[in-house]
């Protein structure tokens, strides 16, 4: 039989209206449980940034990090790159980047540890390729008044410029 024009749906859409209802109820309720006790999604609150692990400092020992390549820009002396120096360590790094044939491309300022340099800015441009046996050379000062000089490090690496 057809249905008139005032005459009720009494068919299946009444479950799924309540299952809708419902739905929404509940969300309702977690957002006032989550407000009550004081989260948000993107809550950047303090206690974040203090649960973060620390690093342990390490007096008796330098980190330094290895690279097989570095990526660089070909034809423009500024780089976005710049290099870390480990929050363990406890000294100074001066990082410079050398040539194979001993051209110093980079030297940069004092680093403390857990910082980074300043972005790259290169004593020449470098034409695109592959640049092999590139030294990137890790001097390390004492943290005090007389920055002494402390063991350093050289590593080879790849210079790939695009």
């Amino acid at each position: 039989m057809k249905k008139g024009k005032y005459q009720k749906d009494t068919g299946k859409s009444f479950p799924w209206r309540i299952s809708v209802v419902i739905f929404i109820a509940l969300i309702v309720i977690i957002i006032m449980i989550c407000k009550t006790c004081g989260y948000t999604p993107n809550d950047t609150s303090e206690k974040e940034h203090q649960t973060e692990t620390t690093v342990e400092k390490n007096p008796d020992s330098i980190a330094i990090p290895g690279y097989e390549m570095l990526e660089l820009k070909a034809g423009s002396k500024k780089q976005s790159l710049r290099m870390p120096n480990p929050p363990q360590n406890c000294c100074y790094f001066q990082i410079a980047l050398y040539l194979e044939d001993g051209t110093l491309l980079w030297k940069s300022e004092l680093i403390e540890p857990g910082a980074t340099s300043k972005p790259i800015v290169l004593s020449k441009t470098l034409e695109k390729g592959t640049y092999p046996n590139a030294i990137l050379r890790y001097s390390c000062y004492r943290m005090d008044e007389t920055l002494a000089p402390l063991n350093g490090a050289e590593t080879k690496l790849t210079l790939w410029v695009k």
